[in-house]
């Protein structure tokens, strides 16, 4: 920040300064310092638009406090400040990334281009040091009857196409966010999908697909659990997405003769966080360490392979014991998971 004020660097770009700054604090939402004004919004006009009585300084650092504001919201605002929307100098944008990169760099963060707007580059901050390198690509998930029949039509870019049994699973089609996929998106796409208007009527539908898909009651009680926890939350969550496909094998088990080439070949549930940081969790049954009701170190052994591999390249995975939700207290062990996960990644 010190060295963007330096630059004499106006973070507003070409946006009108009330514009800009809502784009990343809710200003109607935060109270006024001034008995004349209802809200924060009004205080900042008075103050910066109407007088000039604050500087910059003092708004960003005694008012706005931004040196304390919770992590993601201040990745929030260097996005912001280097968006296409805010300022499309290409060369202002190209010293403005340079600079917030330095000092981003130390907290393992960057800013990385994610998308781009009438050919203008839109760069999103991405922890490069915990979260898996590279975009998603294919999201395929729920999963609930036969393997999807899966063909790459653009192999230079990545592009596939599902060609039979594809009623048997979901393709969610659009961009993930740098903020991650969060439950009233996944909501609004399957809206559009079904030709949905009514919200809770979608919510309600996609709910059902989603937790058809699952095939446990273990599972079946950490989905339903989280959307207890989380109901009030009204969609500003993070989705939970069940049986998201990681590797795919275009051959069936009865083809390949029990040869198994790909393990893992489906997540029981992802979820898409904020920069990039991706949580995979295991809801695990006797088949995962036993044949039969025998033990079995080979199993055991395949499986923490598996999670090491997953680890190594970025992701965040967590294992249930399928007994553990099956007790009495399984619910309030599954609440209390994700309380904290929500602590630890996203406040």
């Amino acid at each position: 920040m010190d060295e963007l004020f330096l630059m004499h660097f106006a973070f507003e770009g070409r946006l009108e300064f009330i514009t800009f700054l809502k784009r990343i604090w809710p200003l109607k939402d935060m109270k006024s310092t001034d008995y004349r004004y209802k809200d924060a919004e009004g205080d900042i006009r008075q103050h910066m638009v109407n007088n000039s009585d604050w500087d910059e300084s003092f708004l960003y650092f005694e008012y706005l406090k931004i040196e304390t504001i919770p992590d993601q919201m201040f990745l929030q605002f260097m996005e912001q400040i280097s968006h296409p929307l805010v300022r499309n100098d290409r060369e202002e944008q190209s010293k403005c990334l340079e600079v917030v990169n330095r000092h981003l760099a130390g907290d393992g963060y960057k800013l990385q281009e994610v998308d781009s707007i009438s050919g203008y580059p839109i760069y999103g901050a991405i922890n490069f040091k915990s979260g898996p390198k590279g975009n998603i690509k294919n999201l395929i998930f729920s999963a609930d009857g036969y393997k999807p029949e899966i063909v790459i039509t653009d192999s230079l870019e990545n592009n596939i196409e599902i060609v039979k049994n594809g009623e048997y699973c979901l393709v969610y089609d659009k961009p993930i966010p740098v903020s991650g996929l969060m439950w009233r998106d996944l909501v609004k796409w399957w809206a559009e999908r079904e030709g949905i208007e009514d919200y809770k009527e979608a919510q309600k539908g996609l709910f059902r697909r989603l937790n058809k898909s699952l095939g446990s009651e273990p599972e079946k009680l950490l989905f339903k659990s989280y959307f207890k926890a989380f109901r009030d939350a009204d969609g500003n969550f993070p989705a939970l997405i069940p049986q998201v496909y990681l590797h795919y094998d275009p051959y069936t088990m009865k083809q390949l003769r029990g040869e198994i080439r790909v393990r893992r070949q489906r997540m029981d549930f992802l979820m898409l966080l904020p920069s990039n940081i991706r949580v995979v969790l295991e809801v695990d049954g006797k088949q995962h360490y036993s044949e039969g009701d025998k033990s079995s170190p080979k199993l055991y052994s395949e499986m923490v392979s598996e999670d090491r591999n997953l680890k190594l390249k970025g992701y965040e995975v967590f294992r249930f014991g399928g007994y553990e939700l099956t007790v009495e207290s399984g619910e309030a062990t599954i609440i209390e998971f994700f309380a904290q996960l929500m602590r630890r990644f996203i406040a």
